[in-house]
């Protein structure tokens, strides 16, 4: 993945963002207050057609098909590193592979955190669509969003328990480093450079 792919996928994430939340703002669904009084949140009390359209595109679109690729993703990972442990075919295993198997426990525990964050305030916007709001319990309509919008402070934490490279780039940054040391196994032979400044010969 070059660069130009990754700054598409964080602009698209963002430009996502961005028209779901201006829906309610041009009369698709609507904003209120929350049950605490203190941030605004979609206006699950008025359960009217415009708030069922508006919440079923949003639990489809940033909810389902997002978990579907990633469950999709991960399990051909899952089959494809008990292929190589079964087969143990070596030729295909390189140095860095257990690093794949840390990335890919990594991406389990983000999936079932993403599941955490973001199943009960799927449930109170389903139970509100299709059932009674006024029977939703305070507790459970103040805890949903709480655990949405705690969704973004998971992943930071993630990739500093479960990656080392990630953690070991971390604690450089804050040690103020801008270059690490590189094995001498990832040097090859050709790259070295035999000028005699270079070996140290005049």
């Amino acid at each position: 993945m070059t660069t130009n792919t990754y700054v598409s996928m964080i602009l698209g994430a963002w430009i996502n963002g961005l028209f779901w939340a201006m829906m309610p703002i041009t009369g698709w669904a609507s904003y209120a207050p929350d049950p605490t009084g203190a941030t605004c949140t979609i206006n699950w009390r008025k359960n009217d057609t415009s708030f069922v359209s508006y919440t079923m595109t949003v639990i489809a679109i940033n909810f389902i098909v997002p978990l579907t690729v990633m469950f999709y993703c991960y399990y051909h990972v899952t089959r494809s590193i008990k292929h190589h442990a079964a087969s143990n075919c070596t030729a295909y295993l390189n140095r860095d592979w257990s690093d794949q198997v840390d990335v890919t426990k990594m991406s389990v525990i983000m999936i079932l955190m993403f599941l955490v964050a973001w199943s009960p305030y799927s449930i109170v916007c389903l139970w509100a669509s299709f059932g009674d709001p006024k029977k939703i319990p305070p507790s459970m309509a103040i805890i949903a969003p709480l655990f949405a919008k705690s969704s973004t402070f998971y992943n930071p934490c993630i990739y500093v328990a479960a990656n080392k490279r990630f953690r070991r780039a971390m604690f450089a940054m804050f040690k103020c480093q801008t270059h690490q040391a590189m094995p001498v196994t990832s040097v090859l032979p050709m790259d070295v450079s035999q000028s005699p400044r270079a070996s140290g010969r005049i």
